[in-house]
């Protein structure tokens, strides 16, 4: 009988085993290097993105609602914290208002214009600081009722109460505006939140002075600069922007 030769196992040594464990560490180790860098490049990339467009719709907002404000109707508030003004609902430009020496009277005669005339309206003439919008008896603002609709291309607007009034005075340019001014408009920048109306508009700012006001000379209008910076997760964006306030008294 042939005898039956047995051929020995072949295994992995101790070396082989140790060299093989070697090599998948560091292959783990780059693997999971490179996960990891790529998982905290979009982490800060998310980061920036959402910090920037945060930003820009803030800024933005506040560049809109600032260029329709009534001109010299911006103010601080609250240590300049707070930036509060009055917007502009419909402007126009009157024929007639009675200022003295004129008599006092209960209509004023202004161009047609598109808006539906509300009750809750102030018409107001040449204001030249805030005061003149605020101050109930600076004579600038007086609250209107309804139209009375006597030509083609004019309107007579009635005082409310038919009370007979006096305008300050005239206009250079006969500007008239309406506006409500129980719908102020405020900003504000107060523990790291810009908020509209207590409504939050952005998060992470640092507050670095955020608003300054820089009255019209005749050579430009008002002009409002902000100061932004926003901060988040080591990521910073500023914005320093001027606004120009387009209208005129």
């Amino acid at each position: 009988m042939k005898q039956l030769i047995r051929k020995k196992s072949s295994g992995f040594t101790l070396i082989e085993m140790i060299v093989v464990i070697i090599i998948l560490g560091v292959l783990a180790a780059g693997i999971s290097t490179f996960i990891s860098l790529s998982t905290q490049i979009y982490t800060e990339s998310t980061a920036r993105e959402q910090l920037v467009s945060s930003a820009r719709f803030a800024v933005e907002r506040l560049n809109r609602d600032i260029r329709n404000a009534l001109p010299n109707s911006l103010r601080l508030t609250n240590v300049n914290q707070c930036l509060e003004f009055t917007p502009i609902i419909e402007s126009t430009t009157y024929t007639n208002i009675p200022v003295a020496p004129e008599m006092k009277n209960n209509t004023i005669s202004v161009i047609r214009f598109d808006e539906t005339l509300n009750d809750t309206w102030q018409a107001i003439v040449y204001p030249l600081n805030p005061n003149d919008v605020y101050d109930n008896d600076s004579g600038k603002r007086h609250e209107v009722e309804s139209i009375v609709d006597d030509a083609l291309d004019e309107w007579d607007i009635v005082i409310k109460d038919g009370a007979a009034i006096h305008f300050t005075e005239d206009s250079p340019t006969q500007r008239l505006y309406f506006i409500n001014i129980n719908a102020t408009v405020e900003y504000c920048l107060i523990d790291g939140n810009l908020t509209r109306n207590n409504i939050l508009m952005a998060q992470n700012i640092v507050n670095t002075g955020p608003f300054e006001i820089q009255p019209a000379t005749l050579q430009r209008n008002a002009m409002v600069q902000t100061h932004f910076r926003f901060e988040r997760n080591s990521e910073q964006v500023t914005f320093n922007n001027e606004i120009q306030v387009l209208n005129v008294p």
